[in-house]
């Protein structure tokens, strides 16, 4: 039987967990080796949750062979066919339980991409080929798939497709696209993320009004920022992902678009309490009872502890009972009506719950970071240039009158691969030589006399 939650009471209500007592168990579900778990989703009325992604009967972990689709309800498991191939997500549309990732049958029945379960067995639902579909979305009562494909029913395609009557078609087109992540409705217009959307040098980002697409603000600046994850939550789109603090991006790790521009959310997400160069990310968002659940791979938000799960409800942040930066981090979440489900690690907490967790505890909220105002410090922005950039070796830094005392360069996960000081009585700029580096992004970080750091990205040819 599910024990379910009181709600969310806040922070004063809050009492700590005895020593060694979890807030979350194993979600139970079935499989003798459970992979990787893409999508947790939840009917509209959270009686049914349905969890997708690799899951072996076999006992082996050759996953073409026995992927599946689980559905929880009424305290039951079920077990929905197999597909083989990747499965990464799956929607109610019209009642029918719809699935898409990266297959060739289902089962027993060829089909490619994306399929539908008539209550027995799953069927083709179309054809959608040339790569992985990643996402489906139901917006506005009509279907949405996005991935890396590039043909649907026939057509070409460029990662984006919309169910009309019986057959798959195009929405739009982007050039040299890789992969759409997500995509969301906003002010009536459809928004997509993802790798490969570039519209006149602004990328990740876009918006269709219906003719045509466009890069929404200025898009998702740097190249190592990509966003992963969209929600409309109080009126305004929220972006998440891998996203550095630059000029036009204002949050860490997430950000709000409010129908004019991007806002911070405080401090946002971050791998570290503080620390605003290392590399964390928001892999997925939830509303329940008014709040938004944010869940990646993250140490810190709004400035306080919350390791991989945090609340936010427009005004502050607050932790969520768990370690789950322990546990690989919260890939995707759903509510089983008042019960908090996650794909996680093989271990939470120090208990196995075998990628997927279910909340136990009576609240969820552990500490909250107090009101984030308007006129909060904003996080340290670079005032130094970097030039050329992209670089196939010695990089100038100009200071532009900042008073350096040294200055470092971190690779993507941080770790510093160059220190250099700089002299006293600089005039011209810093001369790096990043000719012994790979090919690939890097953080200059120039630490001036006070000891503030200022940070910029690279790119290394």
């Amino acid at each position: 039987m599910f024990i379910r939650t009181i709600g969310l009471i806040g922070i004063l209500l809050w009492q700590a967990p005895a020593i060694g007592q979890s807030q979350w168990a194993t979600a139970g579900v079935p499989g003798q080796i459970v992979g990787l778990l893409r999508q947790v989703y939840a009917n509209e009325t959270r009686d049914t949750i349905y969890f997708a992604g690799s899951i072996s009967f076999t006992g082996t972990q050759y996953w073409a062979e026995s992927n599946s689709v689980m559905r929880y309800s009424n305290g039951q498991w079920d077990t929905l066919g197999v597909l083989n191939g990747l499965v990464y997500s799956v929607v109610l549309y019209n009642d029918t339980l719809i699935t898409a990732g990266q297959f060739f049958q289902c089962s027993g029945n060829p089909c490619q991409g994306i399929a539908y379960h008539n209550g027995v067995e799953w069927q083709p639902y179309g054809n959608i080929a040339g790569g992985s579909i990643r996402k489906l979305r139901v917006l506005d009562g009509e279907l949405y798939a996005v991935g890396g494909f590039n043909v649907v029913d026939g057509q070409p395609a460029s990662g984006v497709a919309k169910r009309v009557g019986g057959s798959w078609e195009p929405v739009g087109f982007f050039n040299n696209v890789s992969s759409i992540l997500d995509i969301a409705k906003y002010n009536g217009n459809v928004v997509v993320i993802g790798s490969g959307v570039a519209i006149n040098g602004g990328t990740d980002i876009a918006e269709w009004d219906g003719e045509e697409w466009h890069l929404l603000g200025p898009g998702i600046i740097n190249p190592m920022s990509g966003a992963h994850c969209l929600a409309v939550y109080q009126g305004d789109l929220y972006v998440g992902g891998q996203i550095a603090i630059a000029p036009g991006n204002p949050g860490q790790n997430i950000m709000r678009w409010d129908g004019t521009q991007f806002n911070a959310l405080g401090q946002g997400v971050q791998q570290w309490l503080g620390n605003t160069t290392a590399i964390a990310t928001v892999l997925t968002m939830a509303e329940h009872n008014g709040k938004l659940f944010v869940g990646g791979g993250f140490r810190a938000a709004g400035g306080i502890e919350a390791m991989g799960l945090a609340s936010w409800d427009g005004t502050e942040w607050c932790s969520v009972l768990g370690d789950f930066q322990a546990s690989g981090g919260v890939r995707s979440m759903d509510f089983y009506l008042d019960t908090l489900f996650v794909s996680c690690g093989v271990v939470l907490d120090g208990d196995s719950v075998n990628r997927a967790a279910k909340f136990i505890g009576e609240v969820y909220e552990a500490e909250c970071s107090g009101p984030v105002g308007v006129e909060e410090e904003p996080l340290t922005q670079a005032t130094f240039t970097l030039h050329p950039n992209p670089t196939t070796g010695l990089l100038h830094v100009a200071l532009n009158g900042l008073r350096a005392r040294e200055v470092f360069v971190a690779d993507a996960l941080g770790r510093e691969v160059l220190r250099q000081g700089a002299p006293h009585s600089n005039t011209g700029p810093l001369i790096l030589d990043l000719a012994p580096l790979s090919p690939g992004a890097y953080l200059v970080t120039v630490v001036d006399e006070q000891g503030m750091h200022y940070t910029q990205r690279v790119l290394r040819e």
